[in-house]
């Protein structure tokens, strides 16, 4: 997906300087080499600056998405082992199955969901099932009463990761923060144009080169502000292994 964008970019890059060579007399670029030399380390150095600010917040979103699926797998699956210690073995059995088809949602329907920037009815459905579940559970002595309060302590755990994914997983770069990238980036490129090379094919090769390079950032950046969908996802392989250890709870 990314090669294909990278070498149309290069290809558009390099047909556009060919297209603007008999503008762009040769003995003018090279005799105006140091004041674009000037506008490019100005424009480089603020575009380096804006693509890292980019670069990062993006990095922490698709960070905290899949941290905050492994916390809320695991406070699920803390929460089926303390049900496994109920009196009531039917009253376990109910919380295993609630939490398992939750789970199963949640890399499923709700992740389709959350690509398209939508929230899952359904995994909203199953939560409050499992919810229901939990609070359902029949206390019949000491031990339930111990075990009861465990579970209420890891359905809040549960709640609050569920809550703060959900938070983390609709948040988008900004379109002002977008237009500004691709104008600078526009506005870098701009300067390769004018470089002052004597050889049109040398200044084909360069331009070509820093396009696709460009191109590529922003394919990456791009991808990334979407932690379900494209090449760079989020992964479920904590959910999914969770899932299997909680069949033998």
């Amino acid at each position: 997906m990314f090669v294909s964008r990278v070498i149309a970019g290069m290809a558009g890059a390099c047909a556009l300087r060919v297209v603007l060579a008999p503008l762009l007399p040769v003995e003018t670029l090279v005799r105006e080499v140091h004041s674009v030399g000037t506008y490019l380390g100005v424009v480089g150095g603020v575009y380096s600056i804006i693509v890292a600010f980019v670069i990062y917040v993006v990095w922490e979103q698709y960070n905290r998405v899949q941290t905050g699926l492994d916390r809320e797998a695991s406070a699920v699956e803390d929460l089926v082992t303390s049900a496994s210690m109920l009196t009531d073995r039917g009253a376990a059995a109910n919380v295993r199955s609630a939490a398992t088809r939750y789970l199963e949602t949640v890399i499923g329907d709700e992740a389709r969901r959350l690509a398209v920037g939508e929230r899952s009815s359904i995994a909203q459905e199953l939560a409050a099932a499992l919810a229901a579940a939990v609070r359902a559970t029949p206390v019949t002595g000491e031990k339930d009463d111990t075990v009861y309060d465990e579970m209420l302590r890891d359905l809040a755990r549960v709640a609050d990761a569920r809550q703060d994914r959900l938070a983390v997983s609709s948040t988008r770069i900004p379109g002002t923060l977008w237009s500004l990238v691709m104008f600078a980036s526009g506005a870098l490129l701009s300067g390769f144009y004018v470089l002052g090379f004597r050889s049109l094919v040398l200044s084909c090769i360069v331009v070509a080169a820093v396009a696709g390079t460009l191109v590529y950032v922003l394919s990456v950046v791009k991808d990334m502000d979407n932690p379900f969908h494209g090449a760079w996802n989020v992964s479920f392989v904590s959910v999914k292994a969770a899932l299997a250890r909680m069949q033998t709870r």
